[in-house]
């Protein structure tokens, strides 16, 4: 009986992540053609990975962002005011906890408290999941592929900031400009006390990101870091543990186990070759890639052809956005947004894909012209 179960459960993961399940599909049929070695699957990745997860999951659960937001709103005085709170909030929290994190908090923040005070709910949340793909390129923990980008290069933070750097002050350019066109009324707002959990706990999970960082800036080694972490998950609240998104860890040792049994065959050594010498083509394949796999599996994929860390960073951070599953952190917005407002979901993706590829187009130039070409 449990066995049965156990099929069932596995076949509808299957089913939900497409994603998951082209990279495992991947990995099995290449493996027939090449023997695959446990030394292709980067564990330190994998490890900082679950960390952040855990780590994330436990501020979740002791409600501290969402304290946050509230002091924030109490000083909002108008509906811009309202909307760029919520929109830098995710921008910035992004850097920290991620891209689809950040949008499983205030995504539903700005559901819940945009009926109250009447905002432009559908606008707003296509800002937030810009803010969200945008700021969290600005950090190696900020998304998947940064992450992996950052360690299977084995990249150094100067070298990371000074990529990404100009792209971080382009999106918080083009954010402000959208948040500036959104109407401007006067704000009444009744605010809501939020309980947070016990600070010991909140210190402890403070100390346990600290750690997080310091492993981010080669300081702690990765896995060391994560045995930290989940030991002390596994002491004081084991729940954490089926929090983490496992079919994302699945999908990276998929990916892994396939680039590397690719990395034997003599057609991908020869574009290996093309794309390390010609200029801007990562950038460029990159973006496009994304706009048709998703930008982690695209990172993933590509860094096994070339070893221009620069152009790959650029290139899935701005594929990000564009079509709908350039990121898959804009499904998650589109999912919340599409729950709570049924009946406008296509005016929701018209205006998404208009703001995306309007970011897509204006930033992505700017990119190849000031840093890639």
């Amino acid at each position: 009986m449990y066995t049965i179960t156990l099929k069932k459960e596995i076949r509808s993961i299957l089913k939900r992540d497409m994603v998951l399940t082209i990279s495992l599909v991947l990995a099995l049929v290449s493996s027939l053609f090449f023997k695959p070695r446990i030394s292709y699957i980067d564990f330190s990745v994998l490890g900082m990975l679950l960390s952040f997860m855990l780590v994330v999951a436990g501020f979740r659960q002791l409600h501290v962002l969402e304290k946050a937001a509230g002091v924030l709103f109490s000083h909002c005085r108008s509906t811009r005011h309202a909307a760029a709170a919520l929109v830098w909030l995710t921008f910035f929290m992004s850097m920290l906890v991620t891209n689809d994190v950040a949008l499983l908090i205030f995504v539903p923040l700005t559901l819940i408290t945009g009926k109250q005070i009447k905002l432009d709910v559908g606008r707003i949340v296509i800002f937030q999941t810009l803010a969200a793909n945008l700021g969290s390129a600005c950090t190696p923990m900020g998304n998947p592929q940064n992450l992996f980008i950052y360690y299977h290069y084995e990249l150094t933070t100067e070298y990371f900031f000074s990529v990404l750097g100009p792209l971080s002050v382009l999106s918080a350019l083009w954010l402000a400009i959208l948040v500036h066109g959104l109407p401007n009324r006067k704000l009444q707002m009744e605010q809501h006390e939020i309980e947070t959990g016990p600070r010991p706990r909140i210190l402890l999970f403070s100390a346990l990101l600290l750690l997080c960082f310091l492993s981010v800036l080669h300081v702690v080694s990765p896995l060391v870091c994560t045995a930290a972490v989940v030991a002390v998950v596994v002491i004081t609240d084991r729940s954490l543990l089926k929090l983490a998104d496992y079919s994302l860890l699945l999908t990276f040792i998929g990916f892994f186990l396939f680039i590397g049994n690719l990395s034997h065959w003599d057609a991908i050594r020869q574009l290996h070759h093309y794309l390390h010498h010609a200029r801007g083509i990562v950038y460029l394949t990159g973006i496009v890639a994304s706009q048709f796999i998703s930008n982690v599996p695209a990172a993933m994929l590509l860094a096994g052809f070339t070893r221009n860390a620069g152009e790959l960073l650029l290139g899935v951070d701005v594929g990000g956005l564009g079509t709908l599953i350039a990121s898959m952190a804009s499904v998650i917005s589109y999912k919340l947004y599409a729950a709570a407002y049924p009946h406008q979901v296509m005016n929701y993706l018209r205006m998404f894909l208009f703001y995306n590829f309007a970011g897509l187009i204006g930033i992505g130039s700017i990119v190849y012209w000031w840093m890639v070409r």
